[in-house]
């Protein structure tokens, strides 16, 4: 009996990952390092894909900022080049003669009508001048209140932010050994009650897709990740990975899937983040070096999050 129908008769396959048994069954991993699902949608219309509203709010802040200077220089670019087109002489105030220093002129006067700043030396005095900048200024409100929108969303939106170990390790557990790797909060909320779900995703071979069993952990509850949370998966006789060398594990082309939620009592609510390790991301016979211990003092714990991903090699039981 090949080692797979030996899983595949001891263990039951979780059919309801929401993964599906056929995805990614060449070996490509189904969660991306950033923890998104490695799903391409397809099918919408061009509005319906890119979800402008979400990609507001979820893209990174270095993305969002950018983004809103390059809309407020484009949009003072074009009404700037509309008063051009107008004609000066419907502006009054414009004291410079040469063209580069008008147009810094008329695009300082747009960005002040957009923003509803209004410094008063340049006005407009023509029909036609009056009607751009009262659209001007219509625009800039509705686009500020926009923005202030986008910016509660961002900032009021809730997420996790984990640390975790760049490797997963094999390490000895108990006069066995134990698949392992660490976690811990980057920010100073507080999460209690956190759990965690692993998901042992293997490759079949025969049947050309890709199976999931539920692993068991050492602790899949805390009340509270105050420091470091290693969570341990031990390899025994009930773990999927019991009795597997290196070799074996490799030709399986497994993908361990964390899913993980907590409380978090700094918004009042559920929060959830997922992670995964590749075959290429788990060291056999290694374990972690330890990340906290107490202060100068005394009287508090220091927790180094830059060692959170720190190892040693070591031996493994029977090895």
């Amino acid at each position: 009996m090949s080692r797979l129908s030996e899983l595949q008769k001891r263990f039951k396959s979780n059919k309801y990952t929401g993964f599906g048994s056929g995805t990614n069954n060449q070996g490509d991993r189904l969660l991306n390092r950033d923890g998104t699902f490695n799903v391409i949608r397809n099918g919408q219309g061009f509005l319906q894909s890119i979800n402008p509203f979400h990609q507001l709010i979820t893209m990174p802040w270095s993305y969002f900022n950018t983004m809103i200077i390059l809309v407020f220089i484009l949009i003072n670019l074009s009404f700037t080049i509309g008063y051009f087109l107008i004609g000066l002489e419907e502006l009054s105030g414009i004291f410079h003669t040469s063209m580069a220093s008008q147009f810094i002129e008329v695009f300082s006067f747009s960005a002040q009508t957009l923003t509803t700043v209004g410094y008063g030396r340049v006005s407009p005095i023509g029909n036609m001048a009056n009607l751009l900048a009262s659209f001007e200024a219509l625009l800039g409100l509705m686009s500020f209140a926009l923005v202030t929108g986008l910016l509660y969303g961002r900032f009021s939106r809730p997420y996790a932010k984990l640390l975790y170990s760049e490797k997963a390790l094999i390490s000895p557990y108990q006069d066995k050994t134990a698949f392992m790797f660490r976690i811990a909060n980057a920010r100073k909320n507080q999460l209690i009650e956190c759990e965690a779900t692993l998901l042992f995703n293997y490759q079949d071979k025969e049947a050309g897709t890709r199976r999931f069993i539920n692993l068991n952990l050492e602790l899949a509850k805390v009340n509270a990740l105050s420091l470091s949370w290693t969570i341990v998966h031990p390899i025994d006789d009930k773990s999927p990975m019991f009795g597997l060398n290196q070799k074996e594990l490799e030709d399986m082309n497994p993908e361990i899937i964390l899913m993980f939620k907590a409380f978090d009592d700094t918004y009042s609510q559920v929060i959830h983040t997922r992670h995964s390790y590749a075959l290429n991301e788990i060291v056999y016979g290694a374990k972690f070096l330890p990340m906290f211990k107490r202060s100068e003092n005394g009287y508090s714990t220091l927790l180094e999050l830059n060692k959170i991903g720190q190892y040693q090699p070591v031996e493994l039981p029977n090895s």
